[in-house]
């Protein structure tokens, strides 16, 4: 049985990209984005619907690749985004609360969600299969770059990179990554 990748935001460059490559690495390969399908792509990938500003729909996510694939993903890459431009440019606050609101699910929410998925997939998994879990950005999760077009998607970014360098550190023992 080949090994399952999912790709979590997969748009016609950085996701189709990444698929070719583990495609041609041996994977079978799905992909969520909101133009999925929930059915095979012509390049011979599973597509599936997802909505990543509602994080409550990613456990339908994985469930759907376990049932097309007969198992898990062990290798998950979350490479979605949002980010609201302020309406007023002279103003980084003049992005709305609600804005906030579903690009910080877009770019924090979801992603977790999809760690935490990843993690009771990966219990599944036999023991020696290599689980890895990427996610996707830029130098916004390090440097406070000022470009106030970018703010809620700097802010997704700094606030991920902190569970996702928590998260690396503490299940490396387990030889997640």
């Amino acid at each position: 049985m080949a090994p399952v990748v999912l790709i979590l935001g997969s748009g016609p460059r950085v996701g189709a990209s990444v698929a070719q490559a583990f495609k041609n690495s041996g994977y079978s390969v799905a992909l969520a984005s909101r133009k999925g399908t929930n059915s095979e792509t012509e390049e011979g990938y599973f597509s599936i619907k997802a909505d990543f500003a509602s994080p409550s729909s990613l456990p339908d996510v994985f469930s759907a690749v376990k049932s097309e694939f007969g198992t898990a993903p062990s290798v998950v890459i979350y490479n979605a985004a949002a980010l609201t431009p302020p309406s007023d440019p002279t103003s980084v606050l003049s992005v709305s609360a609600e804005a906030v609101t579903k690009d910080l699910n877009i770019n924090v929410v979801s992603p977790y969600v999809a760690a935490q998925q990843a993690l009771a997939a990966w219990e599944t998994l036999p023991e020696d299969t290599k689980k890895t879990f990427i996610y996707t950005g830029n130098a916004q999760n390090e440097l406070i770059i000022p470009m106030p077009p970018m703010m809620n998607l700097g802010v997704g970014k700094a606030a991920s990179a902190y569970w996702v360098g928590l998260a690396d550190t503490l299940y490396k023992s387990k030889g997640y990554r």
